[in-house]
């Protein structure tokens, strides 16, 4: 019973910070500075990912990685479709959203 308990409690604590993570995002996009830092716009919010949610010791969030597939313009060149996944970092104590890297997944399958 007690292993039932400290699983449910977990299971709990990890929906509880979940949502918390998603309110952060909703304020991200509620947020016109912050979207300027990552170049989103709000039609990007359905195309946004939480990847991973980092916590302190006390379970507090600390940080959010989100993901973003983008699509940028075909070069003239080379007119095909490119597909660019985005990873950004939410720190909400300072309320910074960063860059942290990307990759071309159109390339990656071929």
């Amino acid at each position: 019973m007690n292993f039932l308990r400290s699983f449910l409690d977990r299971r709990r604590a990890a929906r509880e910070r979940a949502r918390e993570a998603a309110r952060l995002v909703d304020a991200i996009f509620a947020d016109p500075e912050l979207m300027a830092q990552a170049r989103l716009a709000p039609r990007h919010r359905a195309r946004m990912q939480m990847l991973e949610i980092a916590c302190d010791a006390e379970g507090a969030i600390e940080s959010l990685l989100l993901g973003i597939v983008r699509h940028p313009k075909a070069h003239p060149l080379a007119p095909r479709g490119e597909e660019v996944v985005e990873i950004l970092q939410y720190v909400p104590r300072t309320r910074t959203l960063t860059n942290v890297g990307s990759r071309n997944v159109t390339r990656s399958r071929s």
